[in-house]
């Protein structure tokens, strides 16, 4: 009998969240309880339609800011990135003293950085970092405005982490261009990219890679102080990246590599590597965050 009186209560609960009927207005609370009632089931869309409905009908309410609040949440789960910005943003303008503001500024910096992620390219393997980062950037921002106000936050931790994550690749963007230079013998670039990485991305598990790449590409171009200089860091900091006859360790790989329009479409999992064809070269670094 219990397992059955247990099953006739999540169906009594599980039709408290559905959709509310357009034909028919309910009061503040019963908006406000239904869209807990979706949340706590998980059912986000439905949740979203409730608050907004709740205050669409009740612009100035008990429940108004609360439900503002939520809906920030709401949308974010149901992975509506675009509308979790708008709905945060417009929360942040229309309270910008509310005791909650932290939380609000901390789900908008979720929404951006989880919008700059994409999904197909973990299925194929690919590294996120290697592609458009404007949306990591905006979310580095975000937080970096969180933890600055709201130091004692209870997100600020979080904050803090995802900061580190993102400079982490922001760092590993630069230096996959770098290769790309390097490995193309177009040394200039390749030791511009480099040092944008050790002199603004310091501390990152990408600089001992770019000290090395800097020192190989000085002593090519024919600064040999400043490739001396740049040696005796990356020796004492990370010998690893220094081979037996004292040279830094770079990856050359394959010198002007020519690829198929079949090879880059599917990011080197088809087609050859050794056909006739151009690649486009990396956009130039971005502004330090």
């Amino acid at each position: 009998m219990r397992r059955y009186a247990a099953l006739a209560l999540a169906v009594a609960l599980a039709a408290c969240s559905h959709a509310p009927d357009k034909t028919q207005s309910l009061s503040e609370k019963e908006y406000y309880d239904a869209a807990q009632k979706s949340l706590a089931f998980g059912n986000f869309e439905t949740a979203t339609k409730h608050l907004e409905a709740l205050e669409s009908h009740f612009p100035v309410g008990r429940y108004t800011e609360q439900a503002q609040l939520q809906l920030i949440y709401a949308r974010l789960k149901h992975l509506d990135y675009s509308g979790a910005l708008s709905a945060a943003d417009r929360f942040i303008r229309l309270h910008p003293q509310h005791e909650r503001l932290d939380y609000a500024m901390y789900l908008k910096g979720l929404a951006s950085f989880e919008s700059g992620r994409d999904s197909m390219l973990a299925m194929f393997n690919q590294n996120e970092a290697h592609r458009d980062q404007s949306n990591s950037r905006n979310a580095f921002a975000i937080f970096r405005d969180l933890v600055t106000r709201f130091p004692n936050s209870a997100y600020a931790a979080d904050a803090r982490q995802r900061m580190i994550d993102l400079r982490n690749n922001f760092a590993e963007g630069e230096m996959h261009a770098a290769r790309y230079y390097l490995k193309r013998g177009t040394l200039v670039s390749a030791l511009n990219r480099s040092r944008w990485v050790i002199e603004n991305y310091p501390q990152t598990p990408q600089t001992p890679e770019a000290l090395a790449m800097s020192a190989f590409c000085y002593d090519k171009l024919g600064q040999p102080e400043l490739a001396a200089t740049t040696l005796a860091t990356l020796k004492l900091n990370y010998p690893d990246y220094v081979d037996a006859k004292g040279r830094p360790k770079v990856d050359l790989g394959p010198q002007n590599e020519k690829r198929s329009w079949l090879n880059m479409a599917t990011w080197g999992l088809i087609g050859s590597t050794n056909t006739e064809s151009s690649d486009t070269p990396p956009p130039p670094p971005a502004a330090q965050p």
